[in-house]
């Protein structure tokens, strides 16, 4: 297995207290992350989405063979969020590359894990991770109706900049949001809620 690189953050010069730590994901990774993905779809886009459209996307196997795929893509981030004991509790998947800003597909929290900043702490790695990279911006959907999910990103400055239909799946609508400049959310702590 490749060395992992353990991402490590202060905020405003005091040491870091989160129990879990932020790495690049590796192989090994992915059951546990297809499985956060696919609970919280079910739980968060169950009452949402069409439960025909929706389908698909909680079928593990096919999840799991669709984050192997995305994870050798040329351009795709996964970062996880890792408690002490080593169990991953949350991932962010995004893509510093995507035209004509980067582009988060995905941050989720396991349900057990919600409300201890995993989320925000994955969020500023992001931010650094594009900025290291010369990235400025971001962007991301949120599936119209996901309140909590969007309350989040206000909290943590990104702004609702339209609607749009989401690429996925027929009839589903995304609110975009959009961060113009990263550096405040690499400076600003935000609320710990997912």
């Amino acid at each position: 297995m490749p060395p992992t690189r353990i991402l490590v953050f202060q905020l405003r010069n005091e040491p870091v207290t989160a129990p879990f730590s932020i790495r690049e994901a590796v192989e090994e990774d992915l059951d546990r992350v297809r499985d956060i993905k696919v609970d919280n779809w079910a739980g968060t886009y169950g009452p949402l989405v069409d439960p025909a459209v929706l389908r698909p996307y909680l079928d593990r196997r096919a999840q799991l063979d669709a984050l192997r795929k995305q994870l050798v893509l040329p351009g795709t981030s996964l970062l996880v969020a890792v408690d002490e004991p080593g169990m991953v509790i949350a991932f962010a998947l995004f893509y510093p590359v995507h035209h004509p800003e980067p582009w988060m597909e995905s941050l989720h929290v396991a349900l057990s894990s919600r409300g201890g900043g995993a989320g925000t702490l994955l969020m500023r790695a992001t931010a650094f991770r594009l900025q290291a990279g010369g990235r400025r911006s971001l962007r991301l959907g949120v599936v119209v109706g996901n309140d909590a999910a969007a309350r989040f990103y206000e909290r943590l400055g990104g702004v609702m900049i339209g609607k749009e239909p989401a690429d996925w799946a027929d009839g589903v609508w995304h609110w975009i949001y959009r961060w113009p400049d990263l550096s405040p959310l690499m400076t600003a702590a935000g609320t710990p809620a997912e």
